[in-house]
């Protein structure tokens, strides 16, 4: 057995392997035995493996190159605006708001760009209506009426974030 092989196999924690296994120059079908092999010594599991892989220094910067690029050819692809804005009427919202689910594992059932498409809009102004909804529902609560999420969905970002529309302060002038 190698040395590097060696190190691998006696890693404590996630970390320590990921560390290890940067460091010896392996092939990746060897990585991946010892991978396996670890595991089944330690208990941990993959996803261990990858949210170890996901804090590592080395990894996050490998993820990060290109994506500046892969965001700009995203929205590119995915702009089903054709230069049009889309009025965000109460049945757009109420659709919105029927389309806008996660499954059990908390991730959402339908994604940007089929949101994009199906409303003939723009990835941006997608995520833009669901970091609001995330806005409304904390602001009102979970058990808050389909009517209310939809009055205060119609509102815009700075009305909100002064308490939305029933906190609109009328001055006589």
């Amino acid at each position: 057995m190698k040395k590097s092989e060696k190190l691998i196999l006696e890693s404590t924690s996630p970390d320590e392997y990921v560390e290890n296994s940067l460091k010896s120059r392996l092939k990746p079908a060897e990585k991946a035995k010892l991978a396996r092999l670890w595991m089944e010594a330690t208990g941990y599991t993959r996803d261990d493996i990858i949210r170890a892989r996901n804090r590592n220094s080395y990894w996050r910067k490998r993820k990060m190159e290109g994506a500046a690029e892969r965001t700009k050819r995203r929205m590119e692809t995915h702009d089903y605006s054709q230069g049009k804005n889309i009025e965000w009427s109460r049945e757009h919202i109420a659709e919105f708001l029927k389309l806008n689910r996660k499954d059990s594992y908390g991730r959402y059932v339908h994604r940007d760009w089929e949101l994009a498409k199906y409303f003939g809009t723009s990835i941006p102004s997608i995520q833009y209506l669901r970091r609001k909804y995330n806005k409304v529902r904390k602001m009102l609560g979970p058990n808050s009426r389909r009517e209310k999420i939809i009055e205060y969905m119609r509102c815009s970002e700075l009305v909100l974030q002064h308490g939305g529309p029933k906190s609109r302060k009328r001055s006589i002038v």
